[in-house]
């Protein structure tokens, strides 16, 4: 597999990795200057930059664990899952690299992290009692809270106001507010899978 940036209006791709391997969790960072994913090229999965344009490559992460699914804070460190601990919890990472910091405890299993609009809040799948939830921590305050009450809910992605969560639970999409006091289904035909919030509120 390769990571690929590919010019919408032209067509017009451009490989940005090809490395043996992994070479996957692609993300833009917050001005669209630099890519974030996880490669294996020397091991282990790790979490790497890319410049577009100076196309310099950094290494951000260095360990044995599976290091994955970087997603952009708007200070320009990153979130991603890692195991290291011996099982999926989010780390946080600054821009250049360095040790991680821990930011998830709850639960043996955290993962798929994406950031609000402001920063200020990441939602997650959390497994708890064998089914999988949205929860959100807060930054500010580290106050941790599942949003969703069973199932099987996964994808989450952030409105453009930061208010609410869209998010699949099995075959359908389902959202949620960040405080959890707003829940609707979402009416759909067939199955919803994998939903992303377009930036004019879609």
């Amino acid at each position: 597999p390769q990571i690929v940036v590919q010019d919408v209006y032209s067509g017009a791709r451009r490989v940005v990795s090809a490395a043996p391997g992994i070479n996957g969790a692609p993300a833009w960072s917050p001005n669209g200057q630099r890519l974030a994913f996880t490669l294996s090229k020397d091991g282990s999965p790790e979490i790497y930059s890319f410049d577009l344009a100076t196309q310099n490559l950094t290494r951000l992460t260095n360990s044995s664990a599976i290091n994955t699914e970087p997603v952009w804070l708007p200070d320009g460190s990153i979130v991603f899952t890692s195991d290291r601990g011996g099982s999926p919890q989010l780390y946080r990472i600054g821009p250049g690299g360095g040790a991680a910091q821990r930011i998830t405890f709850e639960g043996d299993y955290n993962a798929r992290p994406t950031v609000s609009p402001d920063g200020r809040y990441i939602a997650f799948m959390h497994r708890r009692n064998g089914s999988f939830h949205i929860a959100v921590i807060d930054l500010q305050t580290r106050q941790f809270r599942v949003l969703t009450s069973g199932g099987q809910a996964e994808s989450p992605s952030f409105a453009p106001n930061g208010k609410m969560i869209i998010y699949s639970n099995g075959q359908r999409l389902e959202a949620v507010s960040v405080d959890g006091s707003v829940k609707q289904d979402l009416a759909l035909r067939g199955n919803g899978r994998n939903p992303a919030w377009a930036p004019y509120g879609r």
